[in-house]
């Protein structure tokens, strides 16, 4: 599924997945991102942020960018060290405008049962960045250490 690797200790350590745009494989991309975290010293209120956003994320670009067709991949790529957790997730839906998106707080929708990932991955990170084109919608999760 993938591979990790440190790259020496100031740089921090490389996870690199692909997997196919299957649910049940959100499991094994939690266990390879909590891993990561703890190795490089996040603690366990920080690692929970991360974890809860890289999850919603990866769940994002299966269900909705490549809307669980196994022939299409997300790609993962982390950067993670004590002081900065970097993670790019790539899918190759469609793209979507994350500014044209209904607001969960609203109150016509707070009762609904989903639209509010992106709020909450907004919330737990302290920068995401979305890259929209025809062949796929990329995020971009930073959080930084203390």
């Amino acid at each position: 599924m993938g591979e990790s690797r440190q790259d020496g200790a100031e740089s921090g350590v490389t996870l690199e997945l692909t997997i196919p745009s299957n649910p049940d494989l959100t499991a094994e991309v939690d266990r390879r991102i909590e891993e990561l975290t703890t190795q490089t010293g996040f603690d366990q209120g920080t690692r929970g942020d991360i974890m809860i956003a890289v999850n919603e994320a990866v769940k994002n670009a299966i269900l909705h960018g490549n809307r669980c067709d196994e022939s299409k991949q997300v790609i993962i790529s982390c950067k993670c060290s004590s002081t900065l957790f970097r993670i790019h997730i790539c899918d190759c839906g469609g793209g979507f405008d994350p500014d044209a998106l209904p607001d969960p707080r609203n109150p016509d929708n707070l009762l609904k049962e989903n639209g509010r990932g992106i709020l909450m991955i907004k919330a737990l990170m302290d920068e995401v960045e979305f890259d929209i084109t025809e062949h796929g919608t990329s995020v971009t999760l930073i959080k930084y250490g203390h």
